[in-house]
């Protein structure tokens, strides 16, 4: 198939390299991309394509981007008539999975969601959560590949929550190990935190390094939060969590 991939991060180049190992024709958007992107898509053997041609001839569109700008490319997508798969690849609210749906009235809407590293093979797997009517139809497109899809729900929104229940986890864990290290840093006691590493459930106090490490992703992860704390607001539960959380994101992209 023909699929246009917005954009080839370290999360969406890897999707569509799988997508190219899988046999189909990926295009890209170079325009007003960084030298980074320019790079991850060559590697992935992606073609750089002018937009109203990507999405022109497009029979499937992935978003895969910082979830901040995801309604703004649902909306060029549906502004330009695309009536083919959209599938919807980052961690996003009710709210805005709405406002991602309403912008692409002729397309066939699939939510997605990615838990896991990066696929490029390994021991820990890449699940890509799906919902939607085309949901199978979605995970087909990476048949035999290092992604592994799982169709979790019928409608918009299951996949969505499936990849914001682990992140809240699995993220919100890291926020608090930063706030661990950097606690335990004022006081002098680096060593004694990292002591309990030894413990089953304290494997992120391994590293002291974490806080540093984590600066290049707090840009992203930041907004993510923000996604996470309108969906536990949705589902009656407290977003303020979330959002407290996001204020150590907030430092550490500064």
């Amino acid at each position: 198939m023909r699929i246009a991939v917005f954009h080839p991060g370290a999360m969406g180049s890897q999707l569509a390299a799988q997508l190219v190992a899988a046999g189909h024709e990926v295009h890209w958007v170079p325009e007003g991309r960084s030298t980074a992107s320019v790079e991850r898509a060559e590697a992935a053997g992606l073609i750089g394509t002018p937009f109203a041609e990507a999405v022109g001839s497009a029979e499937v569109v992935l978003c895969s981007c910082a979830p901040q700008g995801a309604v703004d490319i649902a909306r060029q997508v549906g502004a330009a008539g695309f009536d083919g798969l959209y599938v919807e690849a980052n961690p996003l609210s009710p709210k805005s999975l709405a406002a991602a749906q309403e912008a692409l009235p002729a397309a066939t809407f699939v939510d997605a969601g990615v838990v896991g590293p990066p696929p490029m093979g390994g021991a820990s797997p890449t699940h890509l959560m799906l919902s939607g009517t085309a949901a199978a139809r979605v995970a087909e497109l990476w048949a035999g590949t290092a992604v592994t899809p799982m169709v979790v729900g019928d409608e918009p929104g299951a996949a969505s929550a499936a990849k914001s229940a682990y992140a809240f986890y699995n993220k919100g864990k890291a926020a608090l190990a930063v706030l661990a290290f950097e606690l335990a840093a004022k006081h002098g006691v680096t060593d004694a935190l990292v002591a309990q590493a030894i413990r089953a459930d304290a494997g992120s106090l391994k590293d002291p390094g974490l806080p540093e490490g984590l600066t290049h992703v707090a840009w992203r992860w930041g907004p993510e939060f923000d996604e996470l704390a309108e969906t536990l607001d949705e589902a009656g539960l407290e977003g303020d969590a979330a959002r407290a959380l996001r204020q150590v994101w907030t430092r550490l992209s500064q």
